[in-house]
């Protein structure tokens, strides 16, 4: 491969990572110029480097020394890939307390337990949506980030618990609703985890 080519590949991953020169250079006991001599094409990482690179940035070795000139469909493929599962899931979450926000205010209840938890439900809704936003997925760097999926989880087995343990204090319309909530945020949950993008792992969006 051309070393300019190269060199350009490997600034990418690591602009890609949102990680300065001087951060991937602390992760791999290097000096910043060492890196800095990489991206620029003055010298070339040994196979040991490039396999810890390749672990830092979330890609196969395979693919980080593959030929920078090649075809870029590919690429851009995966990344529309990547934007959907994160649409997918801000338009769920966008369905999902659009929903809250209705019941809550046209349901009624003599029950303050109730509304109760669904002002619980809505503010978890909120964070949820919150994480997914592009100041935050900068931190995140992907849907997959375990703080998103682990709290997306209890989101929706909170749901579908809210839903059972008030069944006798809701309307069994507005105990579907939540237990449907639940269960979409749930299978939300198991597509972000089955569309990975050419068989890769999803690790940026």
């Amino acid at each position: 491969m051309n070393n300019i080519h190269f060199a350009q590949k490997l600034k990418k991953a690591r602009s890609d990572l949102a990680i300065t020169q001087q951060q991937l250079a602390d992760k791999l006991h290097v000096s910043r110029k060492t890196v800095s001599g990489w991206e620029t094409g003055r010298t070339r990482p040994d196979i040991d480097m490039l396999r810890q690179m390749a672990d830092i940035y979330h890609i196969s070795l395979d693919e980080l020394v593959s030929d920078a000139k090649a075809p870029e469909h590919h690429s851009d493929s995966i990344h529309r890939e990547k934007g959907l599962i994160t649409r997918v899931t801000t338009t769920t979450l966008d369905i999902i307390l659009a929903i809250l926000i209705v019941q809550r205010f046209t349901h009624n209840s003599r029950y303050d337990n109730v509304f109760l938890m669904m002002d619980y439900l809505i503010y978890f809704g909120f964070g949820l949506r919150l994480l997914l936003t592009r100041w935050v997925l900068k931190i995140l760097h992907s849907v997959r980030s375990p703080i998103f999926l682990i709290c997306y989880f209890l989101f929706g087995a909170f749901s579908i618990c809210a839903a059972f343990s008030n069944l006798f204090n809701m309307g069994f319309a507005f105990q579907l609703t939540i237990g449907i909530i639940g269960l979409a945020g749930l299978v939300n949950l198991i597509a972000i985890g089955l569309l990975k993008p050419n068989g890769k792992n999803d690790n940026r969006v």
